[in-house]
């Protein structure tokens, strides 16, 4: 098998994998789960770490916002890295991230995802639609596994990365073109660097990091 078909079977993978990300995130979004009615800040932090992985598991953005407001407060430095992790998968819920991940499957199909131009033509319009408050959550938590010597999932890398970039661009006046003397995007390319040093084989990191 040649290099050009071992990438678009990776990016195959990829899409697969996003594609049932967000087909997942739809059914339970309408299923009926009277415990994420229930108020986390009055359980315990097994409580809440459950009702942390239920609010995932749902796909809703209310859920995943109340569920991370809860729960970070009670995570410290002797707790498990895998609890972060959680915890940046949630903070990337809570951002309405996974409302833009439609239009990242082709990008990404394609090898796409490091052209500043289709990556604008994909996501200028959506910049107003994320949280940025809770991406910032997401990276602080990845942040802090990687204090305690975890590794985040690629995927996990990939999509605090890309909304790391609309921050950037939303910081910016929408403007996609990458000025690291701008503290958004120097922070973004650290991040991704860091990300591509810490990967063992970063397929899609890589393409990101052609961004810059």
């Amino acid at each position: 098998m040649n290099s050009r078909l071992l990438c678009r079977s990776a990016y195959a993978a990829l899409l697969v994998s996003l594609s049932l990300l967000v087909a997942c995130e739809q059914a339970f979004t309408t299923s009926p789960l009277s415990w994420l009615e229930r108020d986390p800040d009055n359980m315990s932090k097994a409580q809440q770490i459950r009702y942390a992985e239920d609010a995932l598991r749902s796909g809703s953005k209310s859920s995943a916002r109340k569920a991370y407001d809860a729960l970070s407060k009670n995570v410290d430095a002797d707790d498990d890295a895998e609890l972060n992790l959680l915890l940046a998968d949630l903070a990337m819920n809570a951002s309405g991230f996974s409302e833009v991940l439609p239009d990242l499957l082709q990008l990404a199909f394609d090898g796409k995802l490091g052209d500043q131009t289709e990556l604008a033509n994909q996501l200028e319009n959506k910049l107003g639609d994320l949280s940025y408050r809770y991406v910032g959550e997401a990276l602080k938590q990845i942040e802090a596994a990687h204090d305690k010597g975890a590794v985040a999932s690629e995927q996990q890398y990939l999509e605090v990365g890309l909304a790391l970039v609309m921050r950037a661009a939303h910081a910016n006046e929408g403007d996609f073109t990458p000025d690291l003397g701008e503290p958004e995007w120097a922070e973004t390319q650290g991040f991704v660097d860091d990300a591509t040093g810490r990967l063992a084989d970063p397929k899609y990191i890589d393409d990101l990091l052609g961004y810059f």
